[in-house]
């Protein structure tokens, strides 16, 4: 019931499960859980990084960082979540989310900034009333 797992695996309940991989959209660009890829990307497609990114990107749509991804470099999308560990700059023009899983190093800059509790973040977080005009900085955490 409630706080157990749904089955005899051990597993979290559905639900939790769900928002720790977040499901790829059929039109998404998937970097998969066993590559690496040095480069950039822009563009008008949702990307979801199960792997090791190297780089900037920068597109319209969402990009999803999955609990076993990796992004080193500057990440500009629509909406943002992150399940993973990110070392650069997050930039979301609508919103920034942050789940249990996610370690971050580097500012979050979005409208809307959700960030769950456990996520580890070391930055700041400026919450924006339109794209590109930061507000002052509403915190600042220090974790190591």
């Amino acid at each position: 019931m409630f706080g157990k797992a749904d089955n005899a695996q051990g597993l979290p309940p559905a639900a939790d499960r769900a928002a720790a991989t977040p499901a790829a959209s059929p039109s998404a660009t998937v970097i998969g859980p066993k590559a690496r890829f040095v480069g950039e990307i822009s563009g008008d497609e949702d990307i979801v990084i199960q792997g090791r990114f190297e780089g900037n990107i920068k597109v319209n749509r969402r990009v999803t960082v999955a609990a076993s991804g990796e992004l080193k470099g500057d990440l500009h999308a629509k909406s943002v979540v992150v399940g993973g560990r990110v070392h650069g700059q997050i930039r979301a023009d609508e919103r920034a989310e942050l789940l249990a899983s996610a370690s971050v190093q580097g500012n979050v800059n979005a409208p809307k900034v959700v960030i769950a509790e456990g996520a580890q973040l070391q930055g700041n977080v400026a919450m924006s009333t339109t794209s590109g005009s930061p507000a002052a900085p509403v915190q600042k955490a220090e974790e190591s």
